[in-house]
């Protein structure tokens, strides 16, 4: 009896040992995959950002101000076109439809109303669908240009606006990718 007793009692201790190598051990490889994720993404070069492939990106653009644009004091009175990248690809012609990225502001404060990068998708219209500043400023664009339009109130949502984003009166600011001319 005293034989089984003391073999019991070793494979407690040897279960006891085993149990706390166990726990230390995996103890220890946490410790040092913390450690080394540290390492790792202290270690970005300084021309690098960390990225998360997983996390969409989450800056919108609506209620910033539009790029390199001055907001405006005078009324707009007639129709402005400014290529500021000129398209390579095939012509739009008046009544097509197209495939843009826009961006569009209040032209008093530069102020974005909306944009379809804010979507991360492109938009297509039919030009006899849209605004009248719109199916004037568009065609002669090409695809791959970036144009700007100011446009009139007369030209877009008129004396009325189109409440909330863009009040009675408003003259406008777009500035439109033209990805396809389809």
């Amino acid at each position: 009896m005293a034989e089984r007793t003391s073999q019991r009692i070793a494979a407690l201790l040897l279960a006891g040992v085993f149990f706390i190598s166990s726990v230390a051990l995996t103890g220890f490889v946490i410790w040092q995959i913390r450690k080394d994720s540290k390492v790792t993404s202290s270690q970005v070069l300084p021309d690098q950002t960390p990225t998360n492939s997983n996390k969409k990106e989450t800056t919108k653009l609506e209620g910033t101000k539009l790029a390199n644009f001055t907001p405006l004091t005078a009324v707009v009175t007639d129709l402005q076109k400014t290529d500021l990248v000129p398209g390579t690809g095939k012509e739009a012609t008046a009544g097509a439809n197209i495939t843009v990225h826009y961006t569009g502001a209040l032209a008093a404060t530069g102020t974005i109303f909306e944009s379809s990068k804010d979507s991360g998708k492109p938009a297509t219209f039919g030009l006899n669908g849209l605004i009248k500043g719109w199916q004037d400023g568009i065609p002669g664009m090409k695809e791959g240009g970036t144009r700007r339009l100011v446009i009139p109130y007369a030209q877009a949502y008129g004396e009325a606006g189109s409440p909330p984003k863009i009040p009675a009166k408003s003259d406008l600011v777009f500035d439109i990718e033209l990805i396809s001319v389809n």
